[in-house]
């Protein structure tokens, strides 16, 4: 007599949250528990500079009852994780903005000094990006800052071209120059030289400028020259993603 155990299938489902500006240490507080959904259900860590991954993993003898453990676990952690998941699965911060360009309709301006057009690089790196973004401009020296984008050249032997006041100038030059509704700025010392103590190497500040005014925000990074040119631009874009998410909801509460 002959027997025959055929071999259990075993089913397997990933769901992938993208974080930008939280640590694995932060993360892993936050999703204290998630994992306790049922037996065949793990969290792993990845992180991939400037983001990190956070990967949901289930498996199973039943297709349907995996399917369900992950999506459970998955609506749990994308509460918890909140506005720090800036992506999930194969969207990309690029392809994100993008959306909310699309869907909200308005257009983009840049001016970078510091990242040398890395931003408008990652902009126009996504198909149908001429929908939306009209021009970026790289000054890099203070002449090109002034005759380009008319910032004041008292603001910039006063505050140095790497200062709230001149980022904010930069922002709303842009605007003015492309007709855009939204500019935004970067201004910043990417090293390996050229820091100060008041201002060392990784100070970078930002303007996004709109129809509602132009604010400035002061950034620290840390790294190498690539390092921090790479974290500036995905930080100038995940400010673009949280201001198409404000302006979005308002247009529907309007």
């Amino acid at each position: 007599m002959t027997f025959s155990l055929a071999k259990r299938r075993t089913f397997r489902r990933t769901k992938v949250f993208k974080l930008f500006g939280l640590s694995e240490a932060e993360a892993a507080l936050l999703l204290e528990g998630v994992t306790e959904e049922g037996a065949g259900l793990s969290v792993v860590f990845c992180v991939n500079f400037p983001e990190m991954l956070v990967k949901l993993r289930a498996e199973g003898d039943e297709k349907m009852a995996v399917a369900a453990l992950l999506d459970r676990a998955a609506e749990k952690a994308r509460e918890r994780l909140g506005n720090y998941v800036f992506a999930e699965d194969g969207e990309t911060m690029d392809t994100v903005v993008a959306a909310l360009f699309r869907e909200t309709g308005f257009t983009l301006s840049l001016a970078e000094s510091c990242t040398g057009g890395l931003v408008a690089k990652r902009i126009t790196d996504v198909p149908g990006s001429s929908a939306y973004f009209l021009e970026g401009i790289v000054t890099y020296s203070n002449a090109a800052k002034a005759q380009l984008l008319s910032v004041p050249k008292r603001l910039l032997d006063e505050k140095g071209a790497v200062s709230p006041e001149v980022a904010v100038a930069m922002a709303d030059g842009a605007r003015k120059l492309a007709g855009s509704d939204i500019a935004l700025a970067v201004t910043g010392i990417a090293g390996p030289d050229g820091g100060t103590p008041e201002k060392p190497v990784g100070t970078v500040y930002m303007a996004l400028a709109d129809p509602a005014g132009c604010e400035a925000k002061r950034y620290n990074f840390h790294g190498d020259r690539e390092e921090i040119r790479l974290i500036t631009s995905f930080a100038a874009l995940e400010w673009l993603r949280k201001r198409l998410l404000s302006l979005r909801s308002s247009e529907k509460v309007g």
